[in-house]
């Protein structure tokens, strides 16, 4: 996470070759990335902060339920509050930062969750660390089920993923946070653009199922699920990613790894009138999210 500070340059007419004759700050922000090997605690503010609406809820052995959907309600983007420290140099706040996207890969390792970030400006703060260890999910800890619906892919069998890509764009509008008065973005002034959901899947070839779904423009709702530790005497550390209508967008890819066919299928994701268009669930001790 850095702070960007853009300068435009005068280009006046002073009888000299000099390109610029002066120069200011045109307007500055901040803007980076946060990579984490997610879990079901680390994760929810992340899908939180890029979709925006969370209901949280209490089940059993300390175990709360946090249900993450899309805010459509108006254009302000969810923000929170990063401080990152450099070792004893600085330590940076970046205030009313926003998630542009966030994309999450899981191959054959542990996974992996991206946020791509914009705030305000940084200035100073400081910082007090602590630590805690949570199950990291991998590749090993998640299935994958298609249905027709939520409810059908729910109690569908699970279909064996070589690999799995999400990715969610908000398509910030920049340019619209500046205003006159300032070189900074006003407060809340980060607005999402179009949402767009899309990822691929790649599994083995072992059947017409998938090239068929592609010809016939077949919409499969997807569930996948990452399932770790117990908590408690019956709940279990969960995060489950539901994707309302998956489009295949793309002629199926085909690869040919020590003579096993890889296919894989790029998608977007299209809103159902019943399912929505994203759901995100985690299940963890943590009982609120600010």
């Amino acid at each position: 996470m850095q702070g960007v500070s853009e300068k435009t340059m005068l280009k006046s007419a002073r009888g000299n070759r000099a390109a610029s004759s002066d120069s200011r700050i045109r307007r500055q922000y901040s803007k980076g990335s946060l990579a984490v090997i997610p879990n079901n605690v680390n994760s929810v503010p992340l899908f939180y902060l890029a979709l925006g609406s969370l209901s949280s809820s209490s089940v059993a052995d300390s175990a709360y339920t946090h249900t993450v959907t899309v805010q459509d309600a108006n254009a302000s983007m969810k923000t929170a509050t990063m401080i990152v420290e450099q070792g004893s140099e600085v330590t940076e706040r970046f205030a009313n930062v926003v998630c542009d996207s966030l994309n999450l890969e899981v191959s054959d390792d542990y996974a992996k969750l991206t946020a791509g970030l914009i705030g305000a400006y940084p200035d100073t703060s400081t910082l007090s660390e602590s630590f805690a260890q949570q199950t990291e999910f991998a590749y090993s800890d998640y299935t994958a089920k298609f249905g027709t619906s939520f409810s059908a892919a729910g109690s569908a069998s699970a279909t064996p993923l070589k690999g799995f890509t999400l990715n969610i764009n908000n398509n910030i509008l920049v340019d619209e946070a500046f205003l006159s008065g300032a070189v900074t973005p006003v407060a809340g002034g980060f607005v999402g653009g179009r949402l767009q959901i899309s990822g691929s899947y790649t599994l083995h070839f072992d059947g017409t199922t998938e090239l068929d779904k592609y010809k016939a423009n077949t919409k499969n709702a997807l569930i996948v699920t990452f399932t770790g530790a117990l908590i408690g005497a019956s709940s279990t550390q969960n995060l489950q990613i539901k994707l309302g209508k998956l489009i295949l967008t793309s002629p199926p890819k085909e690869y040919n790894l020590d003579g096993l066919v890889i296919l894989k299928q790029e998608f977007s994701v299209e809103h159902d009138p019943t399912d929505g268009l994203i759901t995100v669930i985690g299940v963890n001790t943590t009982a609120t999210y600010a």
